[in-house]
């Protein structure tokens, strides 16, 4: 049989380190280079639903900012303070219309799970499952880390990792967003399970963590889980990720406002 690999780019296109190759997948080795980080950006932007900024869009910003944390720490620090500032070496020109879909892309953000901040930082192969056990331990809660790599769940145990979180989420929350923390629920046989997107505020809620204490019923899970029941969202018209999954999936589709207090 001939031996393919041969074929193979040996180089990364992006930064020009050698790639390694283990039979499956093709990988930059470095750190800091661009086309990685832009993947990551890439990334959190879908894990964390930010309207209206794509992958494209995001490529430029990579020379810049490590991960979508600095990013959005950086232009929320700026609009906090009122400063001017311009995005035209990232291609998105000032005073125009693309410049405030942007901006306020972040300025939207209103609330985000322990979670969702620790997939945000760039953790490579740290993805939601296991910074949901982190984000409760952090929270004071038991965490289960069977069937997660033992490595990762020791990188994200390291003080300097930790630290760096919980800097995260102090940083955030100054910043005017709200990190909802996990909690432990009492599973019943009333118990509904949900997978959440979008933001509750419209409906009369201030965050996710708000429209699930008025609603005690409610146990959030993965979409991925079995037991998911349903995806509640902020409108029907969503194209969300998740969205797509859940009409795959056959979950039924609610929105804030379908619960009534």
């Amino acid at each position: 049989m001939e031996d393919f690999s041969k074929y193979l780019p040996t180089h990364c296109p992006s930064c020009n380190s050698l790639l390694s190759f283990d039979g499956i997948h093709l990988t930059c080795p470095n750190e800091n280079c661009v086309g990685r980080i832009a993947k990551k950006l890439a990334s959190a932007s879908t894990a964390l639903d930010i309207k209206g900024i794509g992958g494209k869009t995001l490529e430029p910003f990579a020379k810049d900012f490590k991960n979508m944390y600095e990013l959005i720490r950086n232009i929320l620090q700026l609009t906090k303070s009122n400063a001017t500032f311009s995005l035209e070496k990232y291609g998105i020109a000032d005073d125009s219309r693309s410049f405030e879909i942007f901006v306020n892309a972040f300025k939207n953000i209103r609330s985000l799970t322990y979670e969702q901040v620790i997939v945000m930082l760039g953790y490579d192969n740290v993805g939601r499952k296991l910074s949901i056990q982190i984000a409760r331990e952090h929270a004071g809660l038991q965490a289960d880390y069977s069937g997660l790599e033992k490595a990762l769940v020791a990188m994200l145990h390291e003080p300097q990792v930790e630290a760096y979180i919980k800097s995260a989420v102090s940083t955030l929350e100054a910043l005017g967003i709200t990190i909802d923390k996990p909690k432990d629920a009492a599973v019943n046989t009333n118990s509904v399970f949900v997978c959440m997107t979008g933001s509750p505020k419209v409906f009369g809620f201030a965050t996710k963590g708000d429209f699930m204490t008025k609603f005690p019923s409610l146990i959030e899970v993965d979409l991925s889980d079995k037991k998911c029941q349903y995806l509640i969202t902020d409108s029907y018209q969503s194209t969300s990720s998740k969205m797509k999954v859940a009409e795959k999936k056959n979950i039924t589709i609610k929105t804030y406002g379908d619960f009534k207090l």
